[in-house]
């Protein structure tokens, strides 16, 4: 049984088996092609011998598993004996080891998109993995495959290394190579699988959906949820108890309710006097302020008198002294002009003596003429 489809990288593209090409692989000699129209469960039924499980081995085989779980153990078993070249020798179990066979699995979106993995074996001893990527959407058109194994014959085909491929799948088709349990159930495990609980068929199931990590994240939650329950439990008991105790001291609880409003009334009537103090404070305060503004005022007036005095009593020291010096000259002139009248009256004097002189000898002389 297969996988149903998966979602790739692009969240837009659901991506499911379409067709199976296989090439002289192991019972189909030749080309035999399996198209898978239907999205959803695939069955493959039919009698014995009919080729479910090569089909189903071709599918692994393409994939990437390994020979262990397609019931062979070289290549050369893989292709169909017809294909083979027995002119290239026999291996240690006396089977051909030329020939080649292949085998491809075209997966189909639900948008047009396609990948083609392809896995060859070449003589019978060397094997390769060739991809197709098709996002061009013209391969299947008429809704018939025409280009198998591949898509379409315009994008390209590339030869990739197992750990690419696998990183292609990976992103393109959410499958992992690596663990083909998750999308793989052999006819060899169905018995096994039956046989187990329901709650291991649904650890099954979770594996190919790929939703383990869901399952996980639920108990996880419902872990945290009992966790969480538990401490919702434990706080009210815890409150239950609290609240017990709260009843039992309801006398002794009321009491300091009483002790309690008192105080704070106190601490009110506290606080309003210290508020009347404050208030009276400020008052007093501003009376002093007022006061010492104005004897301040009152001190620098007199500064300013006191200076204003001083000044006046420099310019009067000024004009005593300039008085003085006036006094000093004016005595001076005086004294100069004492000097001055002096000598004029000794000139005056001079003079007059002069004249009487000059008199007595003019009358003398006229006395003399006579």
């Amino acid at each position: 049984a297969l996988a149903g489809p998966r979602m790739g990288s692009d969240s837009t593209a659901s991506f499911a088996l379409h067709t199976v090409v296989l090439d002289d692989f192991k019972s189909y000699a030749g080309r035999a092609v399996a198209e898978f129209n239907d999205r959803c469960i695939i069955t493959i039924v039919g009698p014995n011998g009919a080729g479910k499980s090569c089909l189903m081995e071709g599918i692994c085989f393409a994939l990437g598993l390994e020979l262990r779980g397609m019931r062979v153990h070289s290549l050369s078993a893989l292709v169909n004996h017809a294909a083979r070249d027995g002119s290239a020798g026999e291996d240690a179990d006396g089977q051909a080891t030329g020939g080649a066979c292949a085998v491809a699995c075209l997966f189909r979106g639900s948008c047009g998109e396609a990948v083609v993995v392809q896995r060859r074996v070449r003589n019978g001893r060397q094997y390769d993995y060739r991809l197709q990527d098709c996002s061009c959407g013209t391969g299947n058109a008429s809704g018939v495959e025409t280009n198998l194994p591949w898509a379409c014959s315009v994008c390209p085909r590339r030869t990739v290394k197992r750990s690419e491929l696998r990183t292609a799948l990976q992103l393109r088709l959410g499958l992992d190579i690596d663990s083909p349990t998750h999308f793989v159930v052999q006819q060899s495990a169905c018995t096994a699988i039956i046989q187990r609980t329901p709650v291991e068929l649904l650890h099954v199931l979770e594996d190919f959906a790929h939703t383990t990590h869901l399952r996980l994240k639920s108990e996880a939650e419902a872990v945290t949820a009992a966790r969480l329950r538990g401490a919702i439990l434990a706080l009210d008991a815890e409150l239950s108890r609290a609240l017990g105790e709260k009843t039992r001291h309801s006398g002794a609880l009321a009491a300091a309710e009483e002790v309690e409003e008192h105080r704070r009334r106190l601490e009110g009537s506290k606080l309003a006097h210290l508020g009347f103090e404050l208030a009276d404070c400020a008052r007093v305060a501003a009376m002093a302020a007022t006061s010492v503004q104005r004897a301040t005022d009152e001190l620098e007036a007199s500064r300013a008198a006191q200076q204003q005095a001083r000044s006046r009593e420099s310019e009067l020291t000024a004009e005593e002294a300039r008085v003085e010096a006036q006094a000093a000259e004016t005595e001076a002139s005086l004294r100069a002009l004492r000097v001055e009248l002096t000598a004029c009256k000794a000139e005056h004097t001079r003079s007059q003596l002069e004249g009487k002189t000059h008199a007595g000898a003019a009358k003398r002389r006229r006395k003399a003429a006579a």
